[in-house]
C-alpha cells in the first residue's frame, strides 16, 4: 500500500511538471516571432522600416506596433496613441489606454492604433521571461517538507519491502518445513 501511494505521488508529480511546462511554452508563444524596426533621421523622421526577427532587437531599438499586432519587448512609447490588451501579464480584463511616455509589455496586444516604442527590456531582462524563468524555477523547487518525506521514504521504503520479505520467509519457512518433512516421512518409510 505504502508503496503504491508514493508511486502515486510521484505519477502526480510527473503530470503536474508536464502541465507547467505546457504552461511555460504558451508564455513562450505570447512572444512575437517578427517585430518591424524603424529608422529615423536627425529630425525624428522615419526613413525606412524593416521587418526582423524579434529576437535580434537591441536596447533603444525603435519598434512600430501596428493593430492586432503583438509589443515586441518592454519599451515605451514614444509615437501614437492606442490601447493595449495586457491581460494575459497582468490579468487586466480591459484594454489599456497607451500614449506618449507610457510603458508597454513585451507580449501584449496592440488593440486599435499604431505605436512607436523605445525598447528597454530586451531577451532576458523583458517582463515575459522573468515570468518564464520564476515558473522554470518554481517547477523545479522542492518544498522543505517534500524534501524532508523523500529524505525518509528513501530508507523507508527499502527497509519496509526488507521486513516484509522477511516476514513472508519466516511464515512460509515454518508452514512448509513440517509439511515437507511429512511428505519425506512418508516416502522414506513407505
Amino acid at each position: 500500500m505504502l508503496i503504491s501511494f508514493i508511486l502515486l505521488g510521484k505519477y502526480l508529480e510527473v503530470l503536474a511538471k508536464g502541465k507547467t511546462s505546457e504552461a511555460i511554452a504558451k508564455l513562450m508563444d505570447l512572444a512575437p516571432g517578427t517585430a518591424i524596426l524603424l529608422a529615423l533621421d536627425d529630425q525624428g523622421n522615419v526613413i525606412s522600416e524593416e521587418e526582423i526577427d524579434s529576437r535580434l532587437i537591441q536596447r533603444n531599438d525603435l519598434i512600430k506596433i501596428i493593430p492586432g499586432a503583438k509589443v515586441a519587448s518592454d519599451g515605451f512609447v514614444i509615437w501614437g496613441q492606442s490601447h493595449v490588451n495586457e491581460s494575459m501579464i497582468t490579468g487586466e480584463a480591459r484594454p489599456v489606454a497607451k500614449r506618449k511616455g507610457d510603458t508597454v509589455i513585451g507580449g501584449t496586444v496592440n488593440e486599435n492604433g499604431v505605436l512607436h516604442i523605445k525598447a528597454t527590456r530586451v531577451g532576458s531582462e523583458s517582463a515575459l521571461s522573468q515570468i518564464v524563468r520564476l515558473v522554470e524555477s518554481a517547477q523545479m523547487a522542492k518544498a522543505p517538507v517534500q524534501k524532508f518525506a523523500d529524505r525518509i521514504s528513501k530508507y523507508f521504503v527499502p527497509l519496509v519491502i526488507i521486513l516484509s520479505f522477511s516476514t513472508w520467509l519466516a511464515w512460509f519457512s515454518s508452514w512448509k518445513v513440517p509439511w515437507i518433512s511429512r511428505i519425506l516421512d512418508t516416502e522414506i518409510h513407505g
